[in-house]
């Protein structure tokens, strides 16, 4: 009698692992999470979302990320981005390549406009935070 309750705890603990390892979170396009490698640096993962034939988003600064981490869109594409920063902490928005370089106070909101490549991807980050994983991409 023991030995069977043993084997079925074993079994509801093993079914619970698997269960864990399937599941996924967030709400907008793939939903992310661990890390991911971006140009020669480490992002907190937060998804990828297509923006393809928009004009305007909003893009979230939090502890050490941006929400979503990519954006997907159209070569040479413009748009206008809402930087919603929903962390305590002062964050920024820099894309080198094009001179953006936007401050973020905690709870507030700036915007700026991108254009995205003509091919591959071009890096954003957080020069505050871009050694703890700030880091996301505009892809096409």
């Amino acid at each position: 009698m023991r030995h069977a309750l043993v084997k079925a705890m074993v079994l509801v603990v093993a079914l619970g692992v698997v269960a864990a390892g399937c599941s996924k979170s967030g709400s907008e396009g793939s939903s992310g999470g661990g890390t991911m490698t971006i140009g020669s640096d480490t992002a907190n993962d937060h998804g990828t979302k297509d923006v393809s034939g928009k004009d305007e988003f909003e893009l979230e600064l939090d502890n050490f990320y941006f929400s979503p981490t990519v954006l997907k869109g159209t070569a040479g594409q413009q748009l206008k981005l809402e930087l919603t920063n929903e962390a305590s902490t002062l964050h920024n928005f820099t894309v080198q390549d094009q001179d953006v370089e936007q401050d973020v106070k905690p709870g507030e909101k700036e915007e700026v406009t991108v254009t995205f490549p003509q091919s591959g991807i071009l890096e954003f980050f957080c020069e505050y935070h871009k050694s703890k994983g700030m880091v996301g991409e505009l892809s096409v």
